[in-house]
């Protein structure tokens, strides 16, 4: 009999008593929810790939998260708790995808209960394209100059290219891959370094190392002369010989040492070695150069000669041209020797 009024106190006015109990329940969740914090982070996003295909539009290196917690939990939650991913290795075709961002706990965020992660964006669009690679130049990026008085000569780069990979379209417009930021500033003489590639694009990939080896020569700052109305001087003429006519004047231009510029001689520069003429005749002979050491000769004119000789005693041309007998060339000089055709004929 108690029992059974204790039952039916229950079940009285059941309505009312479900309703407050449900009011009870959203009451307590409330409470809960307002005692919640929010923190964000930015934490890095890894993208998996597979073999055949690449990403051809960018996407962020970085995700934003918010975690939603305990404030004393979630602010003892590290960036490294967090990892943020993107599948691309399913896709196997061409196109543009939107691929939700895959979050995974670990570490202390395992243990934090409640806690609510979510990502900013939750979704990321990008483009696939088929992958191919391609062999490009590498060229060098300077910053700074040399020490005044002092240019860069010459320089070599190992290796002269590299093999980059990625979206097909993307690798297509590549021309070239540049080094980072070689510094002249203050250098006077040969220096050689390993140097870092840029890529001018995140979405390529350099096969094999991402250095080089650059090497450079290093001169004194070189004046470019341009030298008209140079006298050709002639050397080994024999005393049985003579010149029957006036040689023609050249013209050079030499790159000059600052420091040689003062004493430094036009007229040495062009010469003709006729030593091995023995006979009278027509002959066509090479032009030699001389010059002192530092410099470099860029170019000349004339680098042939048609001359005739006749005997000393039927004139005095060759003595009037200052023929002088074959010497040897001076320290750090240049020559050419001489060709000749006897009477026009090509010897």
């Amino acid at each position: 009999m108690k029992a059974s009024k204790f039952l039916k106190s229950i079940f009285a006015d059941w309505p009312a008593k479900v309703l407050s109990l449900v009011l009870a329940l959203f009451l307590t969740l409330f409470f809960q929810l307002t005692r919640l914090e929010q923190r964000s982070l930015n934490i890095p996003l890894s993208v998996s790939l597979n073999e055949e295909m690449a990403p051809s539009s960018q996407y962020p290196q970085t995700i934003k998260i918010t975690l939603r917690g305990e404030r004393d939990a979630i602010y003892g939650i590290r960036e490294d708790d967090i990892s943020a991913s993107l599948d691309l290795a399913s896709l196997k075709s061409e196109g543009v995808y939107r691929v939700p961002i895959h979050l995974t706990k670990r570490g202390d965020a395992l243990t934090v209960d409640p806690l609510e992660v979510k990502a900013e964006p939750a979704e990321i669009a990008i483009g696939i394209e088929n992958r191919v690679a391609r062999k490009l130049p590498v060229t060098p990026s300077f910053r700074g100059f040399l020490e005044s008085g002092y240019e860069l000569a010459s320089f070599e780069i190992a290796p002269t290219e590299v093999t980059v990979s990625g979206p097909a379209g993307l690798v297509a417009r590549s021309t070239e891959i540049a080094t980072d930021t070689i510094e002249l500033s203050g250098k006077k003489s040969d220096f050689t370094v390993n140097v870092h590639l840029v890529k001018k694009d995140p979405l390529l990939k350099i096969e094999g190392k991402d250095s080089v080896v650059f090497s450079a020569k290093v001169r004194r700052s070189l004046d470019v002369k341009t030298f008209s109305g140079v006298q050709i001087s002639v050397t080994g003429l024999s005393p049985l010989l003579s010149l029957a006519e006036i040689l023609p004047t050249g013209s050079a231009r030499v790159h000059v040492p600052q420091d040689l510029e003062k004493d430094f001689d036009p007229n040495a520069i062009l010469s003709i070695n006729l030593s091995q003429y023995t006979k009278p005749g027509i002959y066509t002979v090479e032009v030699g150069t001389v010059l002192p050491e530092g410099s470099v000769l860029e170019t000349y004119e004339p680098q042939t000669l048609t001359i005739r000789l006749q005997n000393a005693n039927t004139g005095t041309l060759g003595r009037s041209l200052g023929a002088v007998p074959s010497q040897p060339a001076s320290p750090g000089s240049s020559s050419f020797p001489a060709t000749s055709a006897p009477n026009g004929e090509t010897r």
